[in-house]
Protein backbone atom coordinates (compact mmCIF):
# COMPACT_ATOMS: atom_id res chain seq x y z
CA UNK A 1 0.00 0.00 0.00
CA UNK A 2 2.83 2.35 0.80
CA UNK A 3 4.24 2.13 -2.76
CA UNK A 4 0.86 2.95 -4.29
CA UNK A 5 0.53 6.12 -2.26
CA UNK A 6 4.01 7.27 -3.24
CA UNK A 7 3.17 6.70 -6.91
CA UNK A 8 0.19 9.02 -6.65
CA UNK A 9 2.31 11.70 -5.03
CA UNK A 10 4.83 11.45 -7.88
CA UNK A 11 2.07 11.62 -10.51
CA UNK A 12 0.41 14.59 -8.79
CA UNK A 13 3.79 16.28 -8.45
CA UNK A 14 4.56 15.81 -12.14
CA UNK A 15 1.26 17.40 -13.10
CA UNK A 16 1.87 20.33 -10.81
CA UNK A 17 5.47 20.81 -11.87
CA UNK A 18 4.54 21.08 -15.55
CA UNK A 19 2.87 24.36 -14.59
CA UNK A 20 0.14 26.27 -16.34
CA UNK A 21 1.10 27.77 -19.66
CA UNK A 22 1.39 31.51 -19.74
CA UNK A 23 -1.25 33.39 -21.71
CA UNK A 24 -0.50 35.45 -24.80
CA UNK A 25 1.87 38.38 -24.32
CA UNK A 26 0.50 41.90 -23.97
CA UNK A 27 0.68 43.89 -27.19
CA UNK A 28 0.10 47.45 -28.35
CA UNK A 29 -1.36 47.98 -31.80
CA UNK A 30 -2.25 51.17 -33.62
CA UNK A 31 -5.13 51.39 -36.06
CA UNK A 32 -8.85 52.10 -36.26
CA UNK A 33 -11.95 50.87 -34.47
CA UNK A 34 -14.71 49.81 -36.90
CA UNK A 35 -18.14 48.27 -36.69
CA UNK A 36 -17.73 44.77 -38.10
CA UNK A 37 -20.99 44.77 -40.04
CA UNK A 38 -20.29 47.78 -42.25
CA UNK A 39 -16.60 46.94 -42.50
CA UNK A 40 -17.09 43.34 -43.64
CA UNK A 41 -20.17 43.87 -45.80
CA UNK A 42 -19.22 47.15 -47.51
CA UNK A 43 -15.62 47.94 -46.51
CA UNK A 44 -16.76 51.09 -44.67
CA UNK A 45 -14.26 52.77 -42.35
CA UNK A 46 -12.48 56.06 -41.73
CA UNK A 47 -13.60 59.47 -40.47
CA UNK A 48 -16.37 59.69 -43.10
CA UNK A 49 -18.00 56.58 -41.66
CA UNK A 50 -17.34 57.36 -37.97
CA UNK A 51 -20.89 58.55 -37.17
CA UNK A 52 -22.49 55.41 -38.57
CA UNK A 53 -19.88 53.11 -37.00
CA UNK A 54 -20.27 54.70 -33.56
CA UNK A 55 -24.08 54.45 -33.81
CA UNK A 56 -23.86 50.80 -34.89
CA UNK A 57 -21.49 49.90 -32.06
CA UNK A 58 -23.80 51.71 -29.62
CA UNK A 59 -26.70 49.54 -30.85
CA UNK A 60 -24.70 46.38 -30.24
CA UNK A 61 -22.99 45.70 -33.58
CA UNK A 62 -19.71 43.91 -32.90
CA UNK A 63 -16.76 46.31 -32.74
CA UNK A 64 -13.56 45.43 -34.55
CA UNK A 65 -10.10 46.81 -34.98
CA UNK A 66 -8.15 47.26 -38.22
CA UNK A 67 -4.45 47.47 -37.38
CA UNK A 68 -2.01 49.55 -39.43
CA UNK A 69 -0.67 46.34 -40.97
CA UNK A 70 -4.18 45.51 -42.29
CA UNK A 71 -4.96 42.72 -39.85
CA UNK A 72 -8.52 42.72 -38.58
CA UNK A 73 -9.50 41.73 -35.02
CA UNK A 74 -12.79 41.28 -33.19
CA UNK A 75 -12.58 43.42 -30.06
CA UNK A 76 -13.19 41.49 -26.85
CA UNK A 77 -13.24 42.46 -23.20
CA UNK A 78 -11.17 40.66 -20.58
CA UNK A 79 -14.40 39.07 -19.39
CA UNK A 80 -17.40 37.96 -21.47
CA UNK A 81 -19.08 41.38 -21.68
CA UNK A 82 -19.38 43.92 -24.49
CA UNK A 83 -16.58 46.42 -25.06
CA UNK A 84 -18.99 48.96 -26.58
CA UNK A 85 -18.73 51.31 -23.58
CA UNK A 86 -14.92 51.21 -23.74
CA UNK A 87 -14.79 52.11 -27.45
CA UNK A 88 -17.83 54.42 -27.53
CA UNK A 89 -17.21 57.40 -29.80
CA UNK A 90 -13.80 56.17 -30.99
CA UNK A 91 -14.70 54.55 -34.33
CA UNK A 92 -13.09 56.19 -37.33
CA UNK A 93 -10.20 57.61 -35.29
CA UNK A 94 -6.58 56.51 -35.08
CA UNK A 95 -6.16 54.80 -31.70
CA UNK A 96 -3.69 52.54 -29.93
CA UNK A 97 -5.05 49.47 -28.19
CA UNK A 98 -3.35 47.37 -25.55
CA UNK A 99 -4.20 43.79 -24.75
CA UNK A 100 -3.72 40.25 -25.98
CA UNK A 101 -4.18 38.75 -29.42
CA UNK A 102 -6.26 35.56 -29.30
CA UNK A 103 -7.00 33.30 -32.24
CA UNK A 104 -9.09 30.19 -32.76
CA UNK A 105 -10.01 28.34 -35.94
CA UNK A 106 -8.99 31.24 -38.17
CA UNK A 107 -10.81 33.95 -36.20
CA UNK A 108 -8.55 36.62 -34.71
CA UNK A 109 -9.57 38.63 -31.67
CA UNK A 110 -7.98 41.26 -29.48
CA UNK A 111 -8.72 41.04 -25.76
CA UNK A 112 -8.74 44.72 -24.92
CA UNK A 113 -7.32 46.13 -21.68
CA UNK A 114 -6.79 49.75 -22.73
CA UNK A 115 -7.48 52.23 -25.56
CA UNK A 116 -5.51 55.45 -26.12
CA UNK A 117 -6.30 58.19 -28.66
Amino acid sequence: MRGRWWGWVVIAGLGASSGAQEGPAMQRLTGEIVDMHCYLVRGERGPGHAGCANACIGRGVTPGFVAEDGRVYLLLAERPVSVKEVVAGLAGQRVTVEGQVVERDGVRGFQLTRVDR
